[in-house]
């Protein structure tokens, strides 16, 4: 009986020990290995997972484990897909989009998330939870989801008060095998399946003590449209194409990772994962249809890396794991205003807000369990954290610096004034940008105060000496009606009230006193305080040593950047005490120091207990407290979270400015609960009752403050610029929250189960009357259903589930609200602004139930593949107030294989077959001088070209050849046609301006032979036919599908004497080990010397076949003459207003224009000579035609911006009618134009009668115009007769059979002189000569028109150079594409040495010879400087490959180009330029350093075209420095391009399904240039879009 206590002791025990293995020291990841065999299943992976859901049985907190079985059945791809239907997990969406996890009605905040056991690193603040990451967080690298519900800081630390949700991901397996998983989605609207999600890993197995596994991922985050109509004000923008209203951040994500493992002994093990995420957000919103509204465009761009080291050991009575880790996050946030949507005119954005995050922590943890006896396991956990943060949103921390700023680093469509307009204080060149660094002080009362008196006089209220100004600008503007020019100083001072102008004397005398020594000479002494604040520039006159806002305009076009760091220390002692055989009581303290708020004690109390001896039944409880932090947002944060906009034409909503609270405490809590959890076989089920209690509860609260960074705009314009509502961090009291937790799962036979889930929520607020009484987005009662089916035979799955949340308010719902700022007109024809506040306590929060559904079914295709299609919220629920998806179709296949080609168990051989196989590994010993490293299948032709000389090859010819068919796209970013401006030009450039989103389908068929014609001598020959024009590389995407390029792609004809190799023709050579850097064709000769360890390769030839890159991703900026189309005021020839859009009378003159620009001009001319009416009317035809050939036949339409059609309002002819009287009597009259006039006062329906629509009657503009007037009046006669009807019976009572007595051709004729012939006095277009009425209006509308097209651009029309040609001379700036210039000759010798059989080493180098003179020109001023290269490369290199096993090979190469070419392609254009002007000055070239290039790859397995089922997988690092490379790369997947001075990460595996049916699928991502390249508006800094490939080739 003792020694069975003692087993079931010990049992019990182990499962507590492995409970404190989720202590975040733990190296958390999961196991997913197999025990042999060529398949995966699922059932392989249950192991661990089991064991973890027992280990979770004996805990005394609630733990919940979703599987990795659990996320294949809802086929979820983000963290954010599956939790959020567990019982007690709720979902919360804040005011921009962003997602947190609430557990047992907790805060977001107060769940802390970990990967691994690490918390994750995103936004400096903690209020919102880490909002986002369970949208970033994948799941198809995660092994289990593990949730601790209720306080855990006693394990855990801060932040931990509601719960933890530890995500863990899979360890590099003991077994090789790759998973492939691939998903399409679309919505209700999409025609295809634009969303796609792809995941790759790739493990090598147990390599002696160590393993391996490689990952990454694509997804396409959807963006969630909102489903309300934007709000109608009446006042709707001309402007339809806005993008739709999304209510949360979508775009692209993706992540590369290394796992592995390495066991030293027994006792010993060694674990490091690295990872690599990036993402690229947009977000775009417009609530109203209001022309004063723009649109405002969020951008989001972030990268985060992640290290972890970690040893795990063991000695007789203590186990310990010591971790080390760290991440760091970059975000890039940006925010610009448009008012033009869709539109692909550039120069359409403001720049409001740029931010940025760093944000980093480094950590090291040490967990150690030591066995005391068999009732007391001790555990003891202590580390060591840095956080460290810096950015734009921490203006308020300890340490600032102020940085400079170009706003065209951040867009480089901004919006530019490109005309000089004083009145409305507009100057040519300005661009729209409104960064900038206010002077922001903490202030107790407020928060924040902006220091306007700083920026505006100078002034430091901490100097006794410094001067506030007595009268200030804001009462020079009162006094002097906000500037107006037109009042003088006389005036000024008259309007001043007496006590205004004491103020002003004393304020005159210091100006006066501070600037005695220039004073300028007045004729009014008492002027000198004006000047101060009328032309601060032009008189000098200063005030505390600066001009008037010197300061303020100083600080334009900078921003203040923060720096904050923490540091804490934790020490944790626990112990697992069996108090009996059914009973484990858990006693946990711990202690944390943090650098900021001290020290703080939390602990934690729990048992389980087995009622009635029986294991299946426990009684579960807990008495702990908790703590949560303030991050470094709630501390130091300063930034605008969104700035306020226009709503109509008399309100504007208000923004919002987050200030830190440095005086933030924690908050703390004190937390029961009371467990009870049953088993049978079928049914399992538990149920919890919690109580929280949240002391120092943190809250948002508006301070009752704005910060009103445009105070000086006063008029009509101050609705596009309100202020920003000044929100803060404060701690109010306490919250309690009371709970319910029920679950049910049950097993209803072999196929079904069900789950039920249940969750009861009390949750108070105790202490903030402006809040509600139950707290926000805390369903009082929420409920999680599940149904599966599963029909394993067939392998057929079906899952359905739904979440219901029942009566909870919505934090983002909220009535009575309003925060505006209302303008009214007083009484002078001023404006008067008030603010409209949301009363404290009146707002109204909605309460809400609603639930949403989904399915997923699924198709087993074997142990490897599977099929699946799901619909996510399958009754189509939407809320915008809750980001609520509409609902998406999912079409995916998840695919595994095991074991690969090398690894394989292979069938019995024969005698003959081993002989072979023996063959084989002794020429596989010598795989370090082949040149494939894995970029090519074993089998296909590339490796006939590749391999060293076969001594084994029997005489004959064998006949090769493969047929490819490629499917290539680039994702590019679409940017709006920067085609040029009055001075400049993009020429070759123009892709990469443009960075259209791109792809293509492509084939190739190869055909050759293989000929042994003596023991020594082999011939090999191979052409192809395809699609792409010269080798592959040279093409991103495939403009042709068929096979009409036709080439010699390789002719190799080798000589074998002993251990040389002497080969001539177009020969395949890959220099270094990876062959990246060149693995193409040249045409020339090649000797090679091999033995056992030793190989060197000396060949000569030309390699312009294979080299050149014409389409680089760079750009430089040259001088040149061009020509361009006209703008449209030179196309009309007159200069229009800016705003107005009416004709200023201003000629805008093209010297030598052709009949097709310069209308006006040509009008002129015409009248001049005395042209007649047919001559004028045919250059009036001529500009017509060419407006509606470029902008459309609806040109002078009614469309969203005009009202009405463009009319010829012709003069009323005079037309004579008849009528019988009331006394029968027949009577005459004359219908003339007072008639008409006063006939339509009353009835305006009738005032447009004798109106032609140009856009109906182009004919009026042929010939004379009679025969389109005659159309005119032949559809409009009956019209024309009513109307004289009406007006006659109007005037004459009783009238009856009227009719009209003027003939036909009268009347036309009448028309005709008065509106054709006959020269009108109104609104003529000339002050000097005067034109018919037809030949005026029509000038004018076209004109008008035509200046609203692509929305007023002042630029010229690329659309109207269609038509006129180009033939502006004008001599400025053209843009053109970098070009690479081929390698016509050289030479190069490669030395390999094999230092073990797996181990290799390469040097090599690569000299140009003979190459004509390459010629670079770059803009100096106005002037190009020239140079001259004839020597391209003189490139050095070395590298080294590792093969780590029969599976993973790891090869490096590193190189330079040390030639004066190589340094003037690495170089730069040097620019003059102020920040915040649209001015570059071009200064010339700077040559850049010796540009180097490196790359590092990992290949796991081996795709072998003979072996059904092998495949392979890889992933690389690529970095390549613009000059070190001059095309022909040897990856295999990647056009040139794209390693021409480029950064990327890529990924890429290969399986054969068949023999010889290859199927390639290749990512690049992150992909980012190194130098800089030249733009229209001077460099930038540039990304190339995702590159994806797939390919299937056929060997024949």
């Amino acid at each position: 009986m003792v020694r069975k206590k003692s087993k079931r002791s010990r049992r019990l025990l182990s499962y507590a020990i492995t409970a404190w293995l989720t202590l975040p020291a733990y190296s958390a990841y999961a196991d997913d290995g197999t025990q042999g065999g060529s398949s995966v299943s699922t059932a392989d992976i249950h192991v661990e997972v089991d064991a973890a859901q027992e280990e979770a049985k004996y805990e005394s907190q609630q733990k919940t484990i979703i599987t990795k079985e659990d996320i294949e059945k809802k086929q979820a791809k983000s963290v954010e897909e599956i939790i959020f239907s567990e019982t007690g997990v709720s979902r919360t969406v804040d005011a921009m989009g962003r997602v947190g996890v609430s557990i047992r009605g907790a805060e977001p905040r107060h769940t802390l998330i970990l990967v691994d056991g690490q918390p994750v690193m995103g936004d400096f603040a903690k209020y919102y939870g880490a909002a986002d990451e369970v949208m970033r967080l994948g799941t198809e690298n995660v092994e289990r989801i593990e949730i601790i519900q209720g306080a855990a800081s006693a394990k855990y630390g801060s932040d931990a008060i509601g719960g933890v949700v530890n995500i863990i991901t899979k360890k590099a397996d003991n077994e090789p095998k790759i998973s492939f998983n691939a998903e399409g989605r679309k919505t209700e609207n999409d025609s295809d399946l634009p969303y796609q999600n792809i995941f790759l890993r790739a493990d090598t197995g147990t390599m002696g003590k160590a393993q391996l596994g490689l990952y990454g991922s694509k997804r396409d985050i959807m963006p969630v449209y909102g489903s309300e109509e934007r709000i109608k004000t009446g006042f709707a923008s001309y402007v339809t194409d806005f993008e739709d209203n999304s209510l949360r951040y979508y775009g692209d994500a993706a992540n590369i990772g290394l796992i592995g493992s390495y066991k030293a002994n027994k006792n010993n093990s060694f674990n490091f994962r690295m990872e690599r995420y990036t993402e690229d957000l947009n977000r775009y919103v417009k609530r109203t249809d209001s022309i004063m509204e723009p649109q405002q465009h969020y951008s989001r761009k972030s990268g985060r890396n992640s290290y972890n080291v970690g040893w795990e050991g063991r000695n007789k009575d203590t186990d310990w794991n010591i971790e080390v880790n760290y991440a760091r996050h970059m975000e890039d946030d940006l925010t610009l205003t448009s008012n033009y949507g869709r539109s692909s005119y550039t120069g359409k954005n403001m720049l409001n807000y740029i931010d940025n995050v760093d944000h980093a922590q480094m950590n090291l943890e040490a967990t150690f369990n030591t066995q005391l006896n068999d009732k007391h396991l001790l555990t003891y956990n202590f580390g060591y954290a840095h956080e460290s943060g810096s950015g734009s949103r921490l203006k308020s921390a300890p340490k600032t610096y102020l940085r400079k700023i170009d706003p065209w680093d951040y867009d480089k469509s901004l919006l530019v004034v490109q005309q000089n307009a004083p009145e409305f204080g507009l100057k040519k060149g300005t661009i729209a940008s409104f960064i900038h660094a206010h002077k922001l002080d903490p202030d107790p009362e407020r928060g924040l105060r902006w220091d306007v008196d700083y920026e505006l006089y100078n002034y430091d209220r901490s100097n006794p000496n410094s001067y506030k100004p007595s009268f200030t600008n804001e009462d020079y503007l009162r006094y002097s009606n906000n500037g107006d020019p037109t009042i003088n100083f006389t005036q000024i001072l008259n309007n001043m009230t007496p006590e205004a102008r004491a103020r002003y004397d004393a304020f005159n005398d210091k100006i006066k006193q501070e600037n005695a020594g220039h004073l300028a000479l007045l004729p009014n002494p008492a002027w000198h305080g004006l000047v101060y604040y009328f032309d601060p520039n032009h008189y000098n006159y200063t005030l505390n040593g600066k001009l008037f806002a010197e300061v303020q305009n100083s600080l334009a076009n900078q921003v203040i950047i923060g720096e904050a760091t923490i540091n804490k220390y934790h020490l944790v002692v626990g112990d697992t005490w069996m108090l009996n055989n059914d009973t484990i009581f858990s006693p946990i303290l711990r202690l944390d120091h943090s650098s900021l708020f001290g020290t703080n004690v939390t602990a934690n109390f729990g048992i389980t207990h087995n009622i009635g001896g029986n294991p299946k039944r426990r009684f579960k409880a807990n008495i702990g407290t908790s703590y949560a932090e303030p991050g470094m947002g709630e501390l130091y944060y300063n930034w605008e979270m969104y700035g306020g906009s226009p709503v109509d034409q008399d309100r504007a909503r208000l923004g919002w400015y987050w200030t830190g609270n440095p005086n933030l405490k924690p908050e703390k809590s004190v937390n029961f609960d009371l467990g009870y959890e049953a088993e049978t076989k079928n049914t399992s089920m538990r149920v919890n009752l919690f109580h929280n209690t949240i002391r120092n509860y943190m809250t948002t609260y508006y301070t009752g403050y704005n910060i009103d960074f445009h105070p000086n705009v006063t008029g009509a314009e101050k609705i596009g610029y309100p202020p920003d509502m000044l929100y803060s961090f404060k701690n109010i009291g306490k919250a309690q929250i009371t709970g319910l937790e029920l679950e049910v799962k049950h097993k209803l036979g072999k196929r079904w189960s069900t789950k039920l889930g249940y969750t009861f929520l009390h949750a108070i607020n105790k202490s903030d009357p402006n809040m509600p009484r139950k707290l926000l987005d805390k369903p009082q009662h929420k409920l999680d259903i599940g149904i599966d089916y599963e029909d394993v035979k067939s392998g057929f799955r079906a899952s359905l589930w739904g979440d219901y949340y029942i009566h909870m308010l919505d934090s983002n719902s909220v009535t009575g609200n309003a925060n505006y700022m209302k303008m009214d007109t007083d009484l002078n024809g001023g404006y008067i602004f008030a603010n409209q506040y949301a009363k404290p306590g009146a707002q109204r929060y909605q309460t809400k139930t609603f639930g949403i559904w989904n399915l997923m079914l699924q198709k087993k295709l074997g142990d490897d593949a599977m099929v699946y299609l799901g619909i996510d919220n399958l009754f189509n629920h939407r809320d915008d107030d809750r980001a609520t998806q509409e609902r998406v179709y999912r079409l995916g296949v998840n695919l595994k294989f095991g074991p690969d080609s090398n690894t394989r168990p292979k069938p019995p051989l024969t005698e003959e077959e081993k002989a072979e196989r023996a063959a084989q590994n002794a020429a596989a010993e010598k795989d370090f001088f082949a040149q494939t490293n894995n970029t090519f299948a074993k089998g296909s032709p590339d490796e006939i070209f590749a391999r060293p000389f076969n001594t084994q090859k029997l005489k004959g010819i064998d006949l090769i050849g493969d047929y490819q068919f490629e499917w290539d796209s680039h994702g590019g970013a679409d940017r709006p046609p920067i085609k040029m401006t009055e001075d400049s030009f993009v020429g070759s450039a123009e892709k990469n301006m443009l960075d259209r989103k791109e792809h293509g389908f492509a084939q190739r068929l190869r055909f050759g032979f293989d000929a042994r014609v003596r023991d020594n001598l082999n011939i090999t020959a191979l052409a192809e036919a395809s699609g792409k024009s010269g080798v592959s590389t040279r093409t991103d995407i495939p403009q042709s599908k068929g096979l009409n390029h036709l080439r010699i792609s390789n002719f190799d004809i080798t000589y074998h004497n002993k251990n040389t190799d002497i080969s001539l023709g177009r020969l395949q050579e890959r220099m270094g080990v990876t062959g990246y850097w060149f693995g193409k064709t040249y045409d020339g000769i090649r000797a090679t010397w091999t033995n056992a360890h030793t190989q060197l390769r000396l060949g000569y030839g030309t390699f312009k076949q294979s080299t050149g890159i014409n389409d680089s991703a760079y750009t430089h900026a040259t001088h040149q003459v061009f020509y361009r189309p006209p703008t449209i005021a030179e196309f009309v020839g007159l200069q229009s207003n800016l705003l107005s859009h009416s004709l200023t009378g201003t000629e805008a003159v093209v010297e030598n224009a052709n009949d097709k620009m310069n209308f006006y001009q040509q009008l002129i001319a015409a009248k001049q000579r005395g042209a007649s009416i047919e001559e004028q009317m045919s250059i009036l035809k001529r500009m017509y035609d060419i407006a509606v050939g470029a902008y459309g036949k609806g040109l002078l339409k009614k469309d969203n911006l005009f009202d009405d059609d463009e009319y010829l309002q012709m003069a009323t002819p005079n037309i004579n009618y008849q009528y019988i009287d009331s006394n029968g009597l027949l009577q005459t009259d004359t219908f003339m134009s007072f008639d008409l006039m006063v006939w339509a006062g009353a009835h305006p329906e009738d005032a447009k009668t004798f109106y032609m629509s140009m856009a109906n009657y182009p004919k009026a503009l042929e010939g004379n115009g009679f025969a389109g007037l005659q159309q005119w009046w032949n559809d409009n006669k009956a019209k024309v007769q009513e109307l004289i009807r009406k007006i006659a019976e109007s005037n004459h009572s009783g009238a009856t059979n009227i009719q009209m007595t003027s003939s036909d051709s009268d009347i036309c004729n009448s028309l005709f002189n008065d509106n054709f012939v006959v020269d009108s006095y109104d609104d003529p277009i000339s002050s000097t000569y005067n034109f018919p009425k037809m030949i005026n209006d029509t000038f004018v509308a076209l004109a008008k028109r035509l200046s609203w097209t692509e929305y007023s651009s002042p630029l010229p029309r690329d659309v109207l150079g269609k038509y006129t040609g180009l033939i502006i001379k004008v001599e400025g700036t053209v843009l053109e594409s970098d070009r690479i210039p081929p390698i016509e000759k050289a030479f190069f010798l490669q030395a390999k040495h094999a230092i073990t059989p797996n181990l290799g080493v390469s040097l090599w180098y690569l000299g140009s010879t003979g190459n004509a003179p390459y010629r670079a020109a770059h803009a100096n001023g106005r002037r190009n400087d020239v140079y001259d290269y004839s020597h391209l490369a003189s490139v050095v290199g070395f590298g080294a490959k590792w093969k780590m096993g029969s599976n993973a090979t790891v090869s490096f190469d590193y190189g330079q180009n040390r030639t004066s070419f190589a340094r003037h392609m690495n170089g730069h254009t040097i620019y003059s330029h102020r920040p915040g002007t649209s001015q570059f000055d071009i200064q010339g070239h700077a040559m850049g350093g010796t540009p180097h290039f490196w790359t590092l790859r990992l290949d796991i397995g081996k795709s072998d075209m003979a072996v059904k089922g092998s495949w392979n997988a890889f992933a690389d690092y690529k970095y390549f420095e613009h000059g070190s490379f001059f095309g022909g790369n040897g990856t295999g997947y990647l056009p040139d391009r794209y390693l021409d001075g480029i950064r990327s990460f890529s990924l890429g595996f290969g399986y054969v399904p068949i023999e010889n049916l290859l199927v390639e699928m290749f990512y690049t991502f992150d992909a980012k240039g190194i130098g800089t390249r030249d733009t229209i508006y001077g460099s930038e800094k540039f990304s190339l879009g995702n590159y994806t490939g797939v390919r299937l080739t056929y060997n024949f």
